[in-house]
C-alpha cells in the first residue's frame, strides 16, 4: 500500500508507490557515460590543450606541468560577483544575480567520478572547500552551493566530468527550510536533528547502504527518487569546507563507493549530487547555532521524471521504497 511520508526537518511530503514500481534492474536506462569515450577529445573545451577555449583560470593544480584540476568562471554563468546588491520593488521583487559561477574541471575526458581515484577524488573535494571558504569571504555572498550534474538527464550539457560551484547572495528555499527546521527542532530538544536521524538509522539498519568509521551511507526515510542517498558525518559537523584532511580522504573514499555502486547495480544512471553546509551568516541577527546544523552530501539518481503531480504540489512520488533501494545497493538481490 502507498504511504505519505514527511520529512522531519523540512517537513516536505513525499509519496512511496512501491505498487507502480518494477524490480530494481528495470530502473537501468541509457548509460550516462559511454564506454567508448576517449581520454582526451579534441573537441572538447574543458581537454587538455583547449585550456584557451575556456575563460582565463582562477586556479589549477598542481599550478605547474600537467594540471589535474582546473577551475574556471562558466563560460554561461547565471551569477556574477560585481552585481549591485540592492533589491528592487515594483509590485514584483528583483534582485540583481549577485555571486558567481565556476566549474571545477577533471582531466580526464573519459573518467566520471566513480571511476577516478580515491586520491583524484580528495583532490576536487579539497578545491571545493577552498573555493567554498575564499568565495563565502566575499560581503555579498550567504551561501556557496556546490553540486555535479552527471549525464543528459540530470541536465549535464557536457560529458567531461566537471562539478559546478555557485555563489549566492540568499539561501534557496530548500536550504533555507532545512536550516529552518533544523534550527526550530535544536531550540525544542536541545539536539542535531541529523545526529538523531544517524542514531535512528544505524539503530534500524534497513535504509543503511553502508558506513565506515566516521561516515553513514543511507536511503533517506523520505526519499524522493529511487536508490537516493545522503551522506552524513556520524560526528555533528555543521560546515563542509573546515573538515580536516583525514575525514575528507575517507569522504572521498566514501563517494567513490556510493557512485560505484550506482554505476554497477543501476547502469550508470545520471545523476545530481549536491553539498548541504550551513551557511556565511553576516549579520548576528541571522545566526543559527553550529551545533543546530549538520552538512551532508545528496545523491539523487535520475531514474524516473517528475511529472504534473510533483511539479504542482510539490510533492514527490517514489515507486521504490528506501527500505528496498538500500536493500538492492547493499549487494542484496531481491
Amino acid at each position: 500500500m502507498s504511504e505519505f511520508r514527511q520529512d522531519i526537518v523540512t517537513k516536505e511530503w513525499v509519496l512511496i508507490a512501491p505498487s507502480r514500481s518494477g524490480r530494481p534492474y528495470e530502473f537501468k536506462k541509457k548509460p550516462a557515460h559511454s564506454e567508448k569515450l576517449p581520454e582526451v577529445s579534441p573537441s572538447c573545451v574543458f581537454c587538455p590543450g583547449n585550456e584557451k577555449q575556456t575563460p582565463a583560470e582562477i586556479l589549477r593544480y598542481p599550478e605547474k606541468g600537467d594540471w589535474k584540476i582546473r577551475v574556471v568562471p562558466n563560460k554561461f554563468g547565471v551569477l556574477e560577483l560585481d552585481g549591485a546588491p540592492d533589491t528592487h520593488r515594483n509590485f514584483y521583487v528583483t534582485l540583481p544575480g549577485t555571486g558567481s559561477h565556476e566549474v571545477l574541471i577533471t582531466r580526464k575526458h573519459n573518467e566520471p567520478t566513480s571511476m577516478q581515484s580515491v586520491g583524484e577524488i580528495d583532490l576536487s573535494l579539497m578545491i571545493m572547500q577552498q573555493r567554498i571558504d575564499e568565495l563565502g569571504r566575499h560581503p555579498g555572498v550567504k551561501y556557496v552551493h556546490v553540486i555535479q550534474n552527471s549525464g543528459q538527464l540530470a541536465g549535464a550539457s557536457l560529458v567531461h566530468p566537471h562539478s559546478q560551484i555557485f555563489a549566492m547572495p540568499f539561501l534557496g528555499p530548500h536550504i533555507a527550510e532545512e536550516i529552518k527546521g533544523a534550527s526550530s527542532h535544536y531550540h525544542i530538544f536541545d539536539k542535531c536533528v541529523y545526529c538523531q536521524i544517524i542514531q535512528h538509522e544505524i539503530a534500524e539498519k534497513v535504509r543503511i547502504v553502508f558506513e565506515t568509521e566516521n561516515y553513514v551511507v543511507l536511503c533517506p526515510f523520505e526519499s524522493k527518487m529511487p536508490f537516493q542517498m545522503r551522506i552524513l558525518p556520524k560526528n555533528h559537523q555543521a560546515r563542509f569546507h573546515t573538515i580536516n584532511s583525514t575525514h575528507r580522504k575517507e569522504l572521498a573514499a566514501v563517494l567513490k563507493n556510493a557512485l560505484t555502486r550506482l554505476y554497477t547495480k543501476i547502469g550508470d544512471p545520471s545523476y545530481n549530487f549536491y553539498i548541504h553546509t550551513l551557511p556565511f551568516y553576516k549579520g548576528t541577527n541571522q545566526a543559527v547555532p553550529e551545533e543546530a546544523y549538520h552538512w551532508h552530501l545528496v545523491i539523487l539518481p535520475r531514474v524516473n521524471i517528475w511529472a504534473g503531480l510533483e511539479l504542482g504540489t510539490e510533492i514527490y512520488v517514489n515507486v521504490m521504497p528506501p527500505e528496498k533501494a538500500a536493500e538492492y545497493l547493499r549487494g542484496e538481490e531481491l
